[in-house]
């Protein structure tokens, strides 16, 4: 591939993933202003943010192994068309129920960047640059839903909510002419884990020896539930800080910028360390940080009251340390598994968005009594299950240092 295409292709590439993060993220300020259009409950607010997962979480099951086999680049281009056009439906929505089934779409999206996206830089690159282009689309997957809400405040301001996600839209169309033009040329067959005529045994088999692996799923679950109070934040502050604490649209988003910020100094602190100290000592570490940041949220609001700079106080810490493990146990869970790295990322994916999508919805019931307390007890209820399941992952895994 020359590398004119080649860095037109990767620039393309990163203008869609941008684009699906931003419609995760974006409209989450706008939430209240949704359920309020619709003259529907607040307990919907979270459900903006847990269809666009699920959409995220079916996906990747059929759509790692199919682009294995057939090739990708008719498979990303649909999944960019299917982005586009429920970007731009959304915005025309006259329901709730109308709003999250094109939320449920855009959120396939997030499939199409995870499963095709990065597997066809590793195919198309060679090793270190394939890690120059990998680690910088990682970052932004972890930056655009720092800023992304931060965005959506401040546009909420000034503009309604419907063209949030058309302008979304129309920014990833041209990402599709993009790609059109300079995707790279299909290489069908990459995978070496299908040699069977009969693909869906043979994906069903591979499946099944994922579900039996208890390392696999141990790591698997320890990640996302180390994960899941980042999520469970995201789809539950507009509640807190809008309709409980009553903040305007700029104030919404100057307070989260300690819990964001302090995800990105994590991330820093994650680079400078991960060449010189071993994947688990960094999870440890991390995981410190995090537990001692769910407690916090629970008991800051118990003993001095309901005021919200608690949980900023409180998630910020834990932001800072769910940073340092992301990236090593994300790594470590990947090679968990003999099974080819495509199925394990979309095994892995799925799963993972299903907890999320389960867990941020769940927060509907949680917070129906607007209770910080009991916002901040769902957070060490995930501590306590991320320590159970990580400390079987690390029992049960190979004896050889991480």
């Amino acid at each position: 591939m020359l590398k004119k295409h080649a860095n037109l292709f990767v620039t393309f590439l990163i203008i869609f993933e941008i684009c699906v993060y931003l419609a995760d993220d974006m409209i989450m300020p706008a939430m209240i202003n949704v359920v309020k259009d619709f003259s529907v409950s607040e307990s919907f607010v979270p459900s903006g943010l847990s269809a666009f997962i699920l959409g995220g979480a079916l996906l990747p099951l059929i759509l790692g192994p199919l682009s294995d086999r057939h090739g990708r680049r008719n498979y990303i281009l649909s999944g960019v068309i299917l982005f586009v056009t429920s970007c731009i439906l959304n915005g025309f929505t006259n329901s709730i129920g109308q709003f999250l089934f094109t939320r449920f779409f855009q959120g396939m999206g997030a499939g199409f960047i995870g499963v095709i996206g990065y597997a066809i830089v590793q195919e198309k690159f060679d090793e270190k640059k394939a890690v120059k282009i990998t680690s910088f689309m990682t970052t932004i997957s972890c930056l655009v839903p720092v800023i992304g809400p931060f965005i959506g405040s401040i546009y909420i301001s000034y503009f309604h909510w419907r063209t949030i996600n058309i302008n979304i839209g129309i920014i990833a169309l041209i990402s599709l002419i993009g790609l059109y033009f300079y995707f790279p040329k299909d290489t069908k067959s990459v995978s070496s884990n299908y040699h069977s005529k009969n693909f869906f045994k043979e994906m069903k088999d591979n499946y099944i020896k994922l579900f039996k692996n208890k390392h696999f799923m141990a790591g698997t679950f320890a990640y996302g539930f180390i994960e899941l109070p980042f999520y469970a934040w995201v789809s539950i502050a507009p509640i807190i800080l809008f309709e409980k604490s009553k903040v305007t649209n700029i104030e919404y988003g100057v307070y989260q910028i300690p819990i964001f910020g302090s995800y990105v100094i994590g991330l820093i602190l994650l680079q400078q360390y991960v060449e010189r100290v071993s994947l688990k000592k960094i999870i440890i570490f991390g995981s410190s940080f995090s537990i001692l940041g769910l407690i916090l949220s629970f008991i800051l609001p118990f003993i001095y009251g309901e005021n919200f700079l608690y949980l900023i106080l409180s998630y910020s810490i834990y932001t800072f340390g769910a940073a340092i493990i992301s990236a090593p146990l994300y790594r470590i869970v990947l090679f968990s598994s003999s099974v080819g790295l495509g199925t394990v990322a979309a095994i892995k994916s799925s799963i993972l968005m299903i907890v999320t999508a389960m867990g941020t919805q769940s927060m509907s019931f949680v917070y129906q009594n607007q209770s910080n307390i009991s916002f901040g007890l769902f957070g060490v209820l995930m501590s306590l299950l991320y320590i159970i399941f990580l400390s079987y992952f690390f029992k049960i895994g190979p004896r050889k240092k991480l």
